[in-house]
């Protein structure tokens, strides 16, 4: 209860020296949560005690444990103070999983159920948290009993009076899920699926009453659920599709509310695509999508927010990923019409999103309609909205991520847009108020034009790639030292694929590029440094295969150490770079990268060697496109 930290270090220490090694420490402890008049120190308590259970309980004095569980008990059904309340349930649940498995303390399921059915409403209240607390920690305690927890639960997941018992009767079915037999006992199954409709009902209060608390528990059940046996939700799966979507839609719903219900749709369109799929649910979901999206910020947002528009759009992504076309593009394709061609700015952008977000899902679909497409997109480029514009750039940097080669076909049209969009930015930054709204929304048109090139540029042949070196380098190496770090790695990884795409006609500019881009190779004071390292070095990998081994000859030592170096700055995208590196460079040098190889093979065999810990796969899983969670706007 000290605000100073190191005080509570201090005492925390001692306690576990002096006090805590002894089965005493339980008993007094109980002492203290069920008698001290201050709700902090009773949580307190409760909370370091549940620490203790499992090593000292059994070595309580037995004479002891029946008064210490009935105070205990009795103490947990009285206390008006939730917080001390709970933790002191959590104890209960502690004590009693070693009690029951050493054969004791056998009447508290019937006491708890007793309580469940009180006609006090603390009691009730208290009697199924505690129950909830017990399945947690023990899932199988009423294995046996499954028929008869069931007409329990199916009562108090209506109880008239209190939410917190609706809602623990939730959280507690959550956890009898896990172990009712979906195969063998039908009639449970049964039950526990009549209990679905209820539980609705819960959620649907309590977003009615703004009541976030037991809302998210609420969500947290029914995802749960979806992760179990299909068996639990599939009677009313089509129910709760409806109720999630018209959640989802309602503008006068809490964001972080909506916000959930799409999560759910989305858990549900990955996980159970055959029953969304039967169901036909994928084009009602599709044109909710569409709408939801139009909500979006007209300034595209770099954070890791959780909207209902980014969610949206995460979820056409999902949809267009798991369900057939027939579901998801076709009516997607029909229902933007009149979106792009509505007069709000914001339908415009969110029919051209909505586009780009099912290009990955559905590539070999949309190239069939390309024809129809590209004049959407090249019109939408000239649009006279800013925000309007940047979208569109999107979605030709994410047509061209997965149709690279069908779209370079029409790169005399698309380019020259492309530079138009670029060259508005650029003007309108420097008339504008560094910080400002458009300040801001023109830096991200820049990075989405290079972005845009980037993806773009790869589908092209050597000879229309080299039609527009002149024009793109030049403006791009602009953009090197631009303030935003974002901006700054579109510009060098854009460099880099033109390199690439145009090689030999990249040679004018190649001394050049190495000046600028070969300085980013040794930054490192921070997050976004090694970022930008790692795109800089991925670009010069590309340059090197553009120029050749001997005009890049210089360059190789040094590349080769920032390389070596990255393996050790704890950046697994730094990492990934190297490896990269070193087969583009052995490509390209061929016998002559034979020096390096005794380095090289021992930083893949090491790499190949060692353990995965939790923060690589952790940052490996960062690195990855997290549909549905993260959406880029006006980018990739």
């Amino acid at each position: 209860l000290e605000p100073d930290t190191n005080k509570v270090k201090q005492a925390t220490g001692q306690l576990n020296k002096s006090y805590y090694t002894s089965p005493q420490s339980v008993v007094a402890l109980i002492h203290i949560i069920t008698s001290n008049q201050s709700p902090e120190l009773r949580q307190l308590a409760a909370v370091e005690v549940r620490k203790l259970v499992s090593k000292h309980w059994l070595n309580v004095p037995q004479d002891a444990k029946p008064q210490l569980r009935q105070q205990l008990l009795q103490s947990t059904i009285d206390d008006t103070d939730a917080k001390p309340r709970h933790s002191k349930a959590r104890v209960i649940a502690a004590i009693a999983k070693v009690d029951l498995e050493d054969g004791q303390w056998e009447e508290l399921p019937g006491m708890l159920q007793q309580a469940a059915t009180s006609q006090q409403v603390r009691h009730r209240e208290v009697g199924i948290y505690i129950i909830f607390t017990l399945l947690e920690a023990m899932p199988d305690i009423f294995q046996e009993n499954m028929s008869q927890m069931l007409t329990l639960f199916n009562r108090t997941v209506q109880d008239p009076e209190s939410v917190e018992v609706r809602i623990n009767t939730m959280l507690a079915l959550s956890e009898l899920a896990m172990v009712l037999d979906t195969d063998e006992d039908m009639k449970s199954l049964k039950s526990f699926q009549d209990a679905i409709p209820h539980m609705v009902k819960i959620l649907q209060h309590c977003i009615e009453t703004d009541d976030e608390e037991h809302a998210m528990q609420a969500f947290d059940v029914f995802n749960k659920l979806l992760s179990y046996e299909s068996a639990f939700l599939n009677t009313h799966f089509g129910d709760l599709l409806h109720f999630f979507m018209q959640v989802s839609a309602n503008t006068e719903v809490d964001e972080d509310v909506r916000s959930q219900a799409l999560s759910f749709l989305m858990q549900a369109a990955r996980y159970r695509k055959l029953k969304v799929q039967s169901l036909k649910a994928g084009e009602q979901m599709t044109t909710m999508c569409i709408q939801i999206a139009t909500e979006l910020e007209e300034l595209p947002s770099e954070e890791d927010e959780v909207s209902p528009a980014r969610s949206a759009l995460g979820l056409l992504d999902i949809l267009s990923e798991s369900l057939p076309p027939s579901q998801v593009a076709v009516p997607l394709l029909k229902a933007i019409g009149p979106y792009v061609q509505n007069p709000d700015p914001s339908h415009r952008r969110a029919g051209i999103l909505a586009l780009g977000m099912c290009v990955e899902g559905a590539p070999d679909f949309i190239a069939t309609q390309l024809k129809e497409i590209l004049p959407l997109v090249l019109h939408l480029l000239e649009d006279q909205n800013s925000g309007v514009r940047s979208a569109a750039l999107n979605g030709v940097a994410r047509l061209a991520d997965d149709l690279a080669e069908d779209m370079s076909k029409e790169h005399a049209r698309l380019i020259p847009a492309l530079i138009k969009n670029f060259d508005l930015a650029l003007q309108a930054m420097r008339s504008a108020q560094p910080s400002s709204k458009e300040y801001e929304l023109n830096s991200h048109i820049l990075k989405a034009s290079c972005m845009a090139v980037d993806s773009l540029i790869e589908g092209f042949d050597q000879e229309d790639a080299s039609k527009y070196v002149n024009e793109l380098v030049p403006r791009f190496a602009m953009l090197v030292e631009h303030q935003d770090h974002r901006v700054q790695m579109a510009a060098v990884s854009a460099i880099g694929s033109i390199a690439a795409g145009a090689e030999e006609a990249f040679k004018p500019y190649f001394e050049k590029s190495m000046q600028t881009l070969g300085k980013f190779i040794s930054i490192k004071d921070d997050e976004d440094e090694l970022e930008l390292r790692s795109i800089a070095i991925d670009a010069l990998g590309k340059v090197a295969g553009a120029v050749g081994a001997e005009a890049f000859q210089q360059f190789v030592q040094p590349l080769m150490h920032s390389s070596e170096e990255g393996l050790h700055l704890d950046n697994q995208r730094l990492k990934e770079t190297s490896y990269i590196l070193w087969s583009t460079l052995a490509r390209v040098y061929e016998e002559n990268f034979d020096a390096f190889l005794p380095g090289v093979v021992k930083a893949l065999l090491d790499c190949l060697e060692q353990e995965e810990t939790d923060s690589e796969v952790q940052l490996g899983a960062e690195a990855s496109d997290l549909v549905g969670q993260e959406v880029t706007i006006a980018g990739k």
